[in-house]
């Protein structure tokens, strides 16, 4: 027999068993509060903030302010960070080539070209827009401006900070290390370059690492002594880059104030040199005539011995072979008459060519036109401008005139320095029947030649590096690495900067986003096109925090390193791109200034430009002592 005892629990437990379904459940309180949750969110997510109910009055407007306040502390620490020291500081890695992402390899060079040249037509677009577009639409285009001045305004007050950043720690004296003309400047599409010399450089290194064409290196060398080539740290260095990378004109310092300067012979395609004072204008020898070589003794010995052979010969011929003679040697005399009286008129033309200046001092200002069946070279030469000038006047209108198509009655004005071979052009004028009226002025600085409105000096600086803190550098530029797996020469263009996940990437300089998106191999990646033809570009990124299209301040930070992509590890590929072209990022000049210095340039150019534009149309100066 068992006993069995009730208790209390047993009790529950057999009310629970026989008690009636309800239908009713009970649910408990974690899932109730979950419920709700997701009911109050939907209710913000869905409320209209900024137009009815004020946007300050989002709760999500707390976070984001919280999130941009700490990126501007980011910001102004990143603009106060001495990169002089963290210049003298960079470590390269001693396992650098070793480790490296082999897959960094993308054509950023197509995407620069491809976003340029939707910036371009984007602009045309607009402008075309606006010039055909009817009142009324027009006054819609000025309500959008309107709507997105808020939004402008915030962009201004972003760059007014930086710029307060950036003058006080630029000295406002200072002029930019590189210099490049405006993007927008019709003409020639080359840009004068200036690079500093560093040391351990020599003139192959600074072609490589500007990734300049070799085969330009090699034909200057070829021109020049040993000691042209004797580089000097902290010396600078000019170069004129065309727009397909060869070198148009390069100019080495040597001692005192004095330079030796190649200039592109266009139509030879060889380089011309010569020795002479900082940024002055080459001057050409005058070259020595050669007697004709019939007149050397042993020609004319020769002469006379073929001419007794040939009498013998022909006592020893028949009559009919006589007169076969006889008349080869009229028809050699008849040459012999035609090419003397082409050498009549050979010499008559170039005497006619001969410089009107011939024995008198060249003026400060020469006035010429190109006469009937003449080159612009010819009528150039006629009135005592050197070839070495000559090159240099057509090397300024590359891409705006072309001088095999001027014709007769094309008029030119050179304005120079000084009288006489020995001073250098300040001001070109041409005025042509299909080209119309360029005039161009040099700068008193840089002595580079613009047009009156052409001069736009670079507003902001442009910093060494996207990131703070000590620079380690994991894999240098190197346009000669060689791929272990794939047994190929694969250049390295950027630079790579070992950085955890997480770290802010700056922008270096004021520019635009051209692109913002996750490519292959590079993982998520950003281009930034600014100013003066500089592009850079930053790969492996792990958050965005720009979008393509946005206009983007120095300081400003635009993402945060990652190891997206083909990527072995955290990492940061930064790359320059100069002219579209790619540069090393830890050696080549970068541009420095400020908005005020900018400005106090373009005012002195504009100054200068009144001065040489009243002298180059003073007759009085054209007149020959």
């Amino acid at each position: 027999m068992i006993n069995v005892k009730i208790t209390n629990r047993t009790a529950a437990e057999d009310y629970i068993a026989v008690e009636k379904e309800t239908g009713a459940t009970t649910l408990p309180g974690k899932h109730i509060f979950a419920i709700f949750s997701v009911g109050i969110i939907s209710v913000l997510l869905a409320l209209p903030f900024g137009s009815i109910i004020p946007e300050s009055a989002s709760p999500f407007t707390a976070l984001s302010t919280g999130r941009e306040e700490q990126n501007r502390v980011y910001e102004q620490e990143y603009l106060k960070n001495n990169e002089v020291i963290a210049e003298a500081n960079v470590e390269i890695s001693s396992t650098a080539g070793s480790e490296e992402n082999y897959d960094d390899d993308i054509n950023t060079e197509a995407l620069i070209a491809q976003a340029s040249q939707a910036e371009i037509k984007k602009e045309r677009e607009a402008a075309q827009a606006t010039a055909t577009a009817e009142p009324e639409q027009r006054v819609k285009f000025v309500a959008t401006d309107i709507e997105k001045n808020s939004s402008e305004k915030i962009l201004a007050d972003k760059k007014t900070q930086s710029e307060k950043y950036i003058s006080s720690i630029l000295a406002p004296n200072r002029i930019p290390g590189t210099i490049a003309q405006s993007e927008t400047e019709k003409g020639f599409n080359g840009k004068w370059y200036e690079q500093t010399i560093r040391k351990g450089d020599s003139l192959s290194k600074i072609f490589s690492y500007l990734n300049l064409n070799n085969d330009d290196l090699k034909k200057i060398t070829a021109v020049a002594r040993d000691s042209d080539l004797n580089l000097s740290v902290g010396q600078k260095i000019q170069f004129l880059i065309a727009e397909d990378n060869s070198v148009q004109e390069i100019a080495i310092p040597l001692s005192g104030n004095k330079q030796v300067r190649f200039s592109r012979d266009i139509e030879k395609n060889t380089y011309t040199v010569a020795r002479e004072r900082r940024f002055a204008q080459f001057s050409d020898l005058k070259s020595r005539g050669m007697d004709s070589a019939t007149l050397m003794p042993s020609f004319i010995e020769a002469e006379k011995e073929r001419n007794k052979k040939r009498l013998e010969q022909e006592a020893l011929l028949s009559q009919k072979q006589k007169e076969e003679l006889e008349k080869a040697r009229l028809k050699r005399e008849q040459l012999a008459a035609q090419k003397k009286q082409d050498a009549l008129l050979a010499a008559a033309e170039k005497e006619k060519s001969k410089s009107i200046y011939k024995g008198k001092t060249r003026p400060r200002l020469i006035i010429g036109s190109i006469g009937e069946k003449e080159s612009f070279d010819k009528a150039a030469a006629r009135y005592g401008l050197t070839r070495s000038e000559i090159v240099t006047i057509k090397n300024q209108y590359v891409g705006r005139i072309n001088f095999n198509k001027l014709s007769a009655g094309d008029s030119f004005r050179i304005l120079f320095n000084g009288i006489g071979q020995g001073s250098s052009m300040t001001a070109i004028s041409m005025n042509t029947k299909m080209f119309g009226q360029i005039n161009l002025y040099r700068h008193q600085l840089n002595h580079i030649f613009y047009e009156e409105n052409g001069y736009n000096p670079s507003t902001g600086a442009f910093r060494r590096f996207p990131i703070m803190g000590q620079i380690k550098v994991s894999s240098p530029f190197n346009l000669r690495r060689f791929h272990p797996i794939r047994q190929v020469i694969r250049p390295h263009y950027g630079v790579d900067f070992k950085v955890n996940i997480g770290t802010p990437i700056y922008a270096p300089a004021d520019g635009v986003v051209t692109y913002a998106k996750y490519m292959r191999g590079g993982g998520y990646s950003i281009i930034i096109n600014h100013k003066g033809g500089y592009s850079t570009v930053y790969m492996h990124l792990s958050k965005f925090d720009v979008q393509q299209g946005e206009h983007v301040h120095i300081g400003q930070i635009i993402a945060k390193s990652g190891n997206t992509g083909n990527s072995t590890g955290a990492h940061l590929h930064y790359e320059v791109h100069v002219n579209g072209r790619p540069v090393d990022p830890l050696k080549v000049d970068l541009p420095s200034g400020s908005p005020a210095t900018a400005q106090r340039l373009k005012e002195a150019f504009k100054n200068n430009v009144y001065i040489l534009k009243t002298e180059l149309y003073k007759n009085k100066l054209a007149e020959v002592k």
